[in-house]
């Protein structure tokens, strides 16, 4: 018997593996944009590099302005707080015009696992002094002036 299916089942949603991503991205021509629905705060706690972050409760207002093409294929981060949302999501993605959707299997979390996370640059980024760095090598500090290799090497 035949039924009109109105509303997506689970299974209907395609998830893309942290690895497959991973692949994707270290690709030269990004066929794909990165859409990250987690709250700013998260976001900039660390994210995959070239993602962009538009936080859920803005999703239908901001995307168009985020990713005005809508034949690119979208991949969605979302955080735990919003997989029991992802067939919600899916749909109004579809409903906005976005129908090449997948989302990140795991979440965020999964990816931490597997692939280095985008941090702000000023943490990470340390000037050679603050590292500990003299600009004097250890030969200088080692070397004794009065001893200009008068012993032959043997």
């Amino acid at each position: 018997m035949y039924t009109n299916q109105t509303h997506m089942h689970s299974s209907d949603i395609s998830h893309i593996t942290c690895e497959h991503l991973s692949t994707l991205e270290k690709k030269g021509a990004k066929q794909h944009v990165v859409v990250d629905l987690r709250d700013v705060g998260e976001f900039e706690a660390g994210h995959i590099k070239d993602s962009v972050n538009v936080p859920r409760h803005e999703l239908e207002t901001n995307l168009h302005t985020v990713v005005p093409d809508k034949d690119k294929k979208v991949v969605v981060i979302v955080g735990p707080t919003h997989t029991e949302e992802i067939e919600k999501i899916h749909h109004e993605l579809k409903k906005l015009g976005y129908l090449d959707v997948e989302f990140l299997a795991g979440g965020f979390d999964s990816w931490c696992e597997i692939a280095p996370i985008e941090l702000e640059p000023d943490i990470t980024e340390q000037t050679p002094e603050e590292q500990g760095f003299t600009g004097r090598s250890l030969e200088d500090e080692e070397a004794d002036p009065t001893d200009a290799q008068s012993d032959p090497m043997m």
